[in-house]
């Protein structure tokens, strides 16, 4: 246990890193985006194009470092996403802009896959929703941490001074990060042999994967809303600060420092599907508590409750794929699942939440990603994943065999 902990600490360390840049920037660069001219659904457009980046960035760099290694992405993930954010910042016209926004996220993205792999391949087999909740936990102070400051800084200091904290600190993570993985090898160790039962070209495992994909994709769907236009929501329809944005946006990292371990943990034991079922739930009463939100009470009590289902929900999706994955290939399936399931979602709702708030108004913009939820929960209880659950339980008791 201790030695697993050893192997994954310098890399989530540098993961907490690039987390803070990217808690700091994201609740107010919707506002940003309307303070500089820029409607509610382009807003919802530049922020899809973002996680467009995000999408093909998180596809390709878990590959690359199960390919190089991991020292190069984690550079280009912050030290060079600080460069580009320095380019959206001070870029001139909407199409550079669009263009600079989505480098940015194809490059910000180089951090997670590959974390998610290393972890992956040095968390215990019986303790992989455990780690991933690790992940969430380091996730979850570093952007609190970002969220807090941004919102004081951004009403206090203005927008701008929020970017150019945020781009100091990628740089100086950058730097930090060359320092860290400086006795790390370029070339990825020599890979193992591959059970070929275990791995993804197994048919069974590609219908379960895709049906992991689907429900993900919903669950994060109503992330892709949250991030978008919960600022927008509370500042212009709800008439509260900037100030309190970051608060909130806090409350989300102060949740996951509680749940994201013992839900992990939870998971481990009580079964992932069951886990995921509740957390799409819980999802969609928090998009139906925002959209009819009025005070900070209200906002406080739905974002607490979209938190824990996120953090119910990807410790077990993400340990339900990573223990049918062999270990030279987790940085791999883990920047799939991260660009193709989680990222998509996000994009998706981003996309389509700003039409929505145009013809239908802001507080349906939530209701849409309630109803989208609930298909998540349909679509857990009727697709098979159950497969991968049978997988896992094989691998742990192959892996337990080989330790006894």
């Amino acid at each position: 246990m201790k030695k697993s902990f050893y192997k994954i600490a310098p890399i989530v360390s540098i993961l907490v890193i690039g987390m803070l840049s990217i808690g700091m920037l994201e609740p107010i660069l919707p506002l940003y985006l309307v303070h500089i001219g820029f409607s509610s659904k382009a807003t919802g457009v530049m922020i899809s194009v973002l996680w467009l980046g995000m999408i093909i960035g998180e596809s390709s760099w878990g590959y690359i470092a199960d390919k190089i290694g991991i020292r190069i992405p984690m550079i280009w993930g912050t030290l060079v996403s600080g460069i580009i954010l320095l380019g959206f910042l001070l870029s001139k016209g909407t199409y550079i802009a669009f263009i600079t926004i989505l480098c940015f996220g194809l490059f910000r993205s180089s951090i997670i896959g590959p974390t998610r792999g290393h972890v992956g391949k040095h968390a215990p087999a019986l303790k992989k929703a455990a780690f991933m909740g690790i992940i969430k936990v380091s996730m979850g102070i570093s952007r609190s941490l970002g969220a807090l400051s941004s919102g004081f800084l951004a009403s206090s200091l203005g927008y701008s001074w929020v970017f150019y904290i945020t781009i100091g600190i990628y740089i100086l993570g950058g730097l930090i990060t060359i320092i860290i993985l400086r006795d790390l090898k370029y070339n990825a160790p020599k890979l193992l042999p591959v059970n070929k039962h275990l791995f993804l070209k197994d048919s069974k495992n590609y219908h379960c994967l895709f049906s992991l994909c689907a429900i993900t994709s919903c669950e994060y769907f109503g992330l892709g809303l949250f991030i978008s236009f919960l600022p927008l929501l509370i500042t212009q329809v709800a008439g509260l600060s900037v100030a309190s944005v970051g608060v909130l946006f806090t409350v989300r990292g102060i949740i996951t420092m509680i749940f994201g371990v013992p839900l992990g943990m939870l998971a481990d034991r009580k079964g992932k599907k069951l886990l995921m079922i509740i957390a799409l739930a819980t999802s969609a009463i928090s998009m139906i508590g925002i959209s009819v939100a009025n005070s900070f009470l209200y906002f406080l009590i739905s974002v607490i409750l979209f938190e824990i289902s996120l953090d119910t929900y990807s410790p077990a999706a993400l340990a339900l794929l990573s223990d049918s994955i062999p270990s030279e290939h987790q940085g791999s399936a883990m920047g799939i699942y991260g660009g193709i399931c989680e990222n998509t979602g996000i994009m998706a709702g981003a996309f389509s939440g700003g039409f929505v708030w145009n013809i239908f108004g802001p507080r349906a913009t939530f209701w849409l990603g309630s109803l989208v939820c609930i298909i998540g929960v349909v679509m857990c209880l009727i697709l098979n994943i159950e497969e991968m659950e049978r997988v896992n339980k094989l691998t742990n008791e192959i892996n337990g065999n080989k330790i006894m």
